[in-house]
């Protein structure tokens, strides 16, 4: 079931950055021959491969009968298709089932844990997480077990410390398997500021990563908990209250010493040196020693970000203040994004535009949408077709394409009429439509499908051969 489950969110992985296709005009150096199922390469150039096999579909789509390999960038098959399943390599290392039974190999193929266990997790920071009747533990790169599955469940290694859980109780281990923080809370949130929110008999409290506790759980709510972002501590204090309804928040360091004392209906943590309050309805900020830099006014706003705060008029219109609380962005538009980059989407209707911090104009509201792409350009829509600006609002490609995905390695796939190719960022069409389904380039090639389940590679055309 869980490979099926893997099998699943690889294939919706697949579909949300790829698409459908056909062609003729030559190929860039592809590899041969085509795969019944594949992954990117690796940074090492390595790639997993299936052969044989048959897709169907049941509850999701499946491959059957297939027997997974890895091949080099040259084609050449490092481990000849052999197993039940793999993935692709994270941190060198891939998964590998024979027999239901899961272990990993490095990027020459070599079985460094064979095959044994129930489930694995792909490694991070060094350490894998293994499943057996049950129990996970944790093995390292050699293969040697460092902890023996012995936790109902556990979390991936990050910062050098991975969450386990016995009897709905979660804790702290270190790399060599000795438990820094003993399961006993009730929930530990990610760490912020080198410092975590933990959880235990109603109350909230602070551990440090060497799993001292700090400040003991003796609060109603911390502030940054349950939101998309945790920052608390990131800029040396948090927010925390006693009170039922969060009211009368208090600010507090990392000794546990309340700072500021308010009387606020409710406030957010510290970002960009500034803490966005509400009080009798008005929303306004505070500095670090309590003062009021910028009076409650506002109908409603959000955090400081890039040294930019969206905040609404009574007329419900959005619009951008700096930190001394001047008006950048006058308030005119339905809805605003934070800036990234120096430049932030706004939205009158459904029409969106572009801002900078000077509050330029750099595009009108007159896309049906916009998204940052990597490598500094913009997806823009017009009329149900995509192209793609700069920063500076200049339109590089007029919208025409059917859509566009992110830019990679300096090469953006785009969809027209069915068919996917890829331009580069000057607009200029590098490998035309042709293909039902694209990859991003990744590593020096992109995985493409001419026909739908019948996978291939191709190389970068912008990339020099080596000498």
């Amino acid at each position: 079931m869980k490979k099926r489950l893997l099998t699943l969110m690889c294939m919706i992985m697949m579909f949300s950055n790829i698409t459908i296709a056909v062609a003729n005009e030559s190929i860039p150096n592809p590899i041969e021959p085509e795969f019944s199922y594949a992954s990117d390469f690796s940074e090492e150039g390595v790639a997993m491969v299936a052969t044989g096999g048959e897709w169907s579909l049941k509850l999701w789509y499946d491959l059957y009968g297939a027997k997974y390999g890895f091949i080099d960038r040259s084609g050449k098959f490092i481990v000849e298709p052999q197993y039940d399943w793999a993935t692709a390599f994270v941190e060198g290392f891939a998964r590998v089932e024979k027999e239901k039974k899961i272990g990993f190999v490095d990027i020459t193929g070599r079985e460094i844990v064979k095959p044994q266990y129930d489930w694995v997790d792909d490694f991070s920071e060094g350490m894998a997480a293994v499943e057996k009747n049950d129990k996970w533990g944790f093995v390292n790169k050699t293969g040697k077990e460092i902890v023996t599955p012995r936790y109902n469940r556990v979390d991936s290694f990050k910062n050098g410390i991975a969450k386990v859980y016995n009897n709905n109780k979660v804790g702290f281990i270190d790399k060599t398997g000795k438990e820094i923080v003993t399961p006993q809370y009730g929930s530990i949130e990610p760490f912020a500021g080198g410092m975590a929110a933990v959880y235990k008999n109603g109350k909230w409290g602070f551990i440090a990563q060497t799993g001292k506790e700090i400040i003991k759980p003796q609060y109603n709510s911390v502030g940054s908990v349950g939101r998309p972002k945790v920052n608390y501590f990131t800029e040396g204090l948090a927010l925390v209250a006693n009170d039922q309804r969060d009211r009368n928040p208090l600010f507090i360091d990392k000794t546990g010493k309340v700072v500021l004392k308010t009387r606020y209906d409710y406030a957010f943590d510290f970002s960009n040196g500034l803490a966005l309050f509400s009080k009798g309805s008005k929303i306004g900020f505070i500095d670090k020693k309590g003062k009021e830099v910028i009076k409650p006014q506002f109908t409603d706003a959000q955090s400081f970000n890039e040294g930019m705060a969206a905040i609404m008029n009574k007329e419900r219109k959005w619009g951008f203040i700096d930190k001394t609380g001047k008006v950048i962005v006058k308030p005119q538009y339905d809805n605003v994004f934070d800036f990234q980059d120096g430049v932030a989407i706004v939205q009158n209707g459904l029409k969106q535009g572009l801002v900078d911090k000077t509050g330029k104009v750099i595009l009108k509201p007159i896309y049906e949408k916009i998204k940052p792409l990597y490598e500094g350009l913009i997806m823009i829509q017009q009329s149900g077709k995509c192209g793609v600006a700069n920063r500076s609002g200049t339109v590089i490609v007029k919208p025409k394409y059917d859509d566009l995905k992110t830019f990679s390695e300096g090469l953006a796939a785009v969809e027209l009429k069915g068919k996917w190719g890829f331009i580069n960022k000057n607009g200029e069409i590098i490998i035309s439509p042709q293909y039902a389904v694209v990859n991003d380039f990744k590593n020096g090639f992109a995985l493409v499908q001419r026909e739908e389940w019948k996978y291939s590679f191709i190389s970068n055309p912008q990339n020099k051969p080596a000498d």
